[in-house]
C-alpha cells in the first residue's frame, strides 16, 4: 500500500495563488507552501513559531498609555485621574493630577513631561505634576485716603500671580482718583492656586496710561497702603492675553506649545508656553483637526477628508 504521508517540513512561506499542486517543491531542496498561517511566524529556515499574543496585565481600567522617550516612564488616565504606572513593579499606580476625563496628549518639554487634559495642561517634573497655566487674577479694589505723600490724579492699577519665575496675563485694569498728598488704600485678590508663591503690582503715573511694574509681593499680602509713588519699571509682558488653552494632539514647534480643538489650532506665546494671545494666537482651519505633526518648514494638520499644511517660522 502506497503510503500517501507529506513531510509539511521545512515550510517555505504562505502561497495563496498557486495550485494546490505548487505548494509541493520536490527535487534536492524539497519544502512546502502553506495557504494561511493564522497565528505562527515562519522562519527563513522554514520553521514556525508561534506570534506573541495579549495577555492581561492589570485589571485597572487605564486609557491613554503613553510611553515618554525622555527617561522610559508609562502615563495613563484611568477615571479623570492623570498617574504614573510603574510596569516593573506589578502595574502599580501614582496617582498625579485630576486632568479630566477624555482624551489626554503628552509631549516632551524641557525635560518635563507635559500633559493635556479635559481640565488643562499639566507639567511633570519627575516629583509631582502641576498646572502649567497661571489663572489670570482678579483686579485689585482700591480707594483713597488722606496722609499720604502722592501726586493728585487718576492712578490705573492692576496685579498678576507669580510662581517663581513665571507670571501670569495681568487682571483688569482698575483706576483710583487721590488728591494732592494723599495715599491709596489697596486689598489684592483672593488666590486659589496653592501653587502661585507671589503677586506682582502694576501701576499708572498720575493720569498716566501705561501700566508699569511698581513692585512684586508675598502671595499672603492682602492689604497695601501706597502713600507714595513707587519707582516704576517695565511694562507688562502678557497684556491682554489668557492662560495656554488645553487640547487634543498637543506639540511643541518653533518655541510654541500647540494645541487643537474642534477646528482652530491654537498656539502659545514664544518661549512663554502658558500664555495665549486669543486675539491673534489661533489658525481656523475649515474643517475638524484630526491630527497636527509639527516640521521644522510649518505644521502638518489632519482635515476630515485631505491633510494642509501651515507653512513658515
Amino acid at each position: 500500500m502506497k503510503d500517501d504521508k507529506i513531510s509539511l517540513m521545512p515550510l517555505a512561506g504562505m502561497n495563496l495563488a498557486g495550485e494546490d499542486e505548487a505548494l509541493q517543491i520536490g527535487g534536492n531542496e524539497p519544502r512546502v507552501y502553506v495557504r494561511d498561517a493564522l497565528n505562527v511566524d515562519i522562519s527563513p529556515s522554514g520553521k514556525p513559531r508561534l506570534r506573541p499574543s495579549m495577555r492581561e496585565v492589570t485589571a485597572q481600567p487605564l486609557e491613554n498609555l503613553w510611553q515618554s522617550p525622555l527617561h522610559g516612564d508609562t502615563f495613563a488616565t484611568m477615571g479623570d485621574q492623570l498617574v504614573r504606572v510603574d510596569t516593573s513593579a506589578g502595574w502599580s499606580l501614582q496617582v498625579l493630577a485630576t486632568i479630566g476625563d477624555g482624551p489626554v496628549s503628552f509631549e516632551v518639554l524641557n525635560n518635563a513631561v507635559l500633559a493635556a487634559g479635559p481640565a488643562g495642561i499639566f507639567r511633570y517634573d519627575g516629583i509631582q505634576a502641576l498646572p502649567l497655566a497661571i489663572d489670570t487674577p482678579a483686579p485689585p479694589m482700591a480707594h483713597a485716603d488722606t496722609g499720604g505723600s502722592m501726586v493728585a490724579g487718576l492712578y490705573g492699577l492692576a496685579v498678576s500671580w507669580l510662581r517663581g519665575t513665571i507670571e501670569s496675563a495681568p487682571s483688569e485694569m482698575t483706576s483710583c482718583a487721590v488728591a494732592q498728598n494723599g495715599l491709596m488704600d489697596l486689598t489684592l485678590p483672593m488666590c486659589f492656586d496653592s501653587t502661585v508663591t507671589g503677586v506682582r503690582l502694576y501701576m499708572t503715573r498720575p493720569d498716566g496710561g501705561e501700566l508699569l511694574r511698581a513692585g512684586d509681593y508675598p502671595i499672603g499680602t492682602v492689604t497695601l497702603s501706597i502713600t507714595l509713588l513707587p519707582q516704576l519699571g517695565a511694562a507688562p509682558q502678557f497684556l491682554h492675553m489668557d492662560t495656554m488653552p488645553s487640547g487634543l494632539y498637543l506639540s511643541y514647534w518653533r518655541g510654541r506649545l500647540l494645541t487643537a480643538g474642534a477646528n482652530v489650532l491654537r498656539f502659545s506665546e514664544v518661549l512663554a508656553y502658558h500664555i495665549h494671545d486669543q486675539r491673534h494666537g489661533f489658525v481656523q482651519m475649515p474643517q475638524r483637526i484630526t491630527f497636527v505633526r509639527p516640521v521644522d518648514a510649518g505644521i502638518w494638520v489632519g482635515q476630515v477628508d485631505h491633510v494642509a499644511f501651515l507653512a513658515g517660522s
